[in-house]
């Protein structure tokens, strides 16, 4: 999927993962919204994405970008290191992205959420940097291995689907509940 010297495309990302129209997305940790426009777009008036991050300021940014690209988006506070870390109800997410906050959060808790908030025929994309050294991205010694996250992933009752290569920078793991 990732060409060489490039960065993760969302839109990309979200086509090759198999986001359809209709569906339901949240993003745990969404940050300024990198991944959720390019999911707005996608699963059009009839599907729903939301961006759960712990910092105001940020989803304030999240709304003003989905105002100028004339998409919707719903932001939700929380900490989705807590039990429960949203207001998202039980099993009832399509897709649920985890990207690049492992290395700074505890990835039991926020894939406890994650499986939590996922529909029985949903899927759980994470997203993470890849642990050798690259350009740019958080210190490598605070980075998680790939296999950490499916150890960890598969002792709350995960299956992996998938692994692949969103960016030259990144590894991509795919799992059902």
């Amino acid at each position: 999927m990732a060409e060489t010297n490039s960065f993760i495309r969302p839109d990309t990302l979200w086509r090759s993962l198999g986001l359809r129209a209709q569906q339901t997305v949240v993003h745990l940790g969404c940050g300024a919204g990198f991944y959720l426009i390019a999911a707005a777009k996608i699963v059009g008036k009839n599907g729903k994405v939301i961006g759960v991050d712990v910092r105001p300021d940020i989803l304030a940014e999240v709304e003003n970008k989905a105002r100028q690209h004339g998409v919707v988006i719903h932001t939700m506070r929380a900490n989705v290191e807590n039990t429960p870390g949203s207001a998202i109800p039980d099993k009832s997410v399509d897709w649920v992205l985890v990207a690049n906050i492992l290395h700074q959060s505890d990835p039991n808790k926020i894939l406890a959420e994650a499986k939590r908030i996922v529909a029985a025929n949903g899927h759980v994309a994470v997203v993470e940097w890849n642990t050798s050294a690259t350009p740019f991205g958080p210190p490598i010694e605070k980075r998680r291995h790939d296999n950490e996250m499916k150890e960890i992933a598969e002792s709350l009752g995960f299956t992996q689907v998938k692994k692949f290569e969103p960016s030259p920078y990144h590894f991509g793991l795919i799992f059902a509940p």
